[in-house]
């Protein structure tokens, strides 16, 4: 239960990044905003989740099998 518990806290506490990105990638990020109920932030969090998701040998470990 603890490690259930800390792990949401994890998943909850934010921190910030600053990142460099094409120009065409910042504007269509803005224009998904704007059609959507969903903030830039959480637009990027999504798909560095799914990303992630799909490639955590990247981590070097298999976090699915956790």
């Amino acid at each position: 239960m603890n490690v259930e518990l800390n792990k949401k806290v994890e998943e909850t506490k934010m921190s910030e990044l600053v990142v460099h990105l094409p120009e065409w990638i910042v504007r269509d990020l803005k224009t998904m905003e704007r059609n959507t109920d969903r903030g830039v932030d959480e637009l990027i969090k999504t798909s560095l989740m799914m990303f992630i998701a799909t490639h955590n040998d990247y981590l070097g470990v298999n976090r699915n099998s956790k």
